[in-house]
């Protein structure tokens, strides 16, 4: 699955750079992350390499962050099936700085437009918004204190589910 998911990554952080007109140490944008136990619950981490893992939430510092997450198991019918999450972070005021309104319409608009325009093997399932459903997959991050702002002006979080359907002999 990372294979596709690293295909899609790519795509949309190039894509997004572009059409929102901010430079690259602006955007982080994770391939997937795992979902790791922690004291108080699982949170999103992504795999650095050796034995380290780094958090990948909002960062204030950002325009945008977002990370594609792995929901449930992994079938087999032809092809490998499972479901995957991309997970949104973005300050509207940076990514779509002349606008008069919130613009969070717009910015999903953005991202489901390039998710949809080279993810073949993606099936675009839903988006789910407001933070309580966007990180119901990792609960022990809705603890976190440095989430107690997110999805309040500027900032706006939504998530993507998506099915895939995977060749699992594809490799990175």
């Amino acid at each position: 699955m990372d294979f596709y998911i690293q295909q899609l990554q790519n795509k949309l952080h190039a894509s997004l750079l572009t059409k929102w007109g901010i430079d690259t140490a602006l955007y982080e944008c994770y391939d997937r992350c795992y979902r790791n136990k922690v004291e108080d619950g699982y949170i999103a981490e992504f795999f650095e390499g050796g034995k380290n893992y780094r958090e990948v939430y909002w960062d204030d510092k950002l325009a945008a962050v977002s990370f594609f997450g792995q929901s449930g198991d992994i079938t087999r019918d032809v092809k490998n099936i499972v479901s995957i999450h991309l997970v949104f972070f973005v300050n509207l005021t940076k990514v779509k700085p002349d606008l008069l309104h919130r613009g969070d319409e717009e910015v999903r608009a953005d991202v489901q437009d390039i998710t949809g325009r080279f993810s073949s093997s993606f099936t675009h399932e839903s988006t789910e918004l407001w933070l309580e459903n966007v990180l119901s997959d990792y609960p022990g991050s809705r603890r976190d204190e440095r989430l107690k702002s997110v999805d309040m002006h500027p900032v706006h979080c939504f998530k993507m589910n998506f099915t895939l359907r995977y060749d699992p002999n594809k490799t990175c």
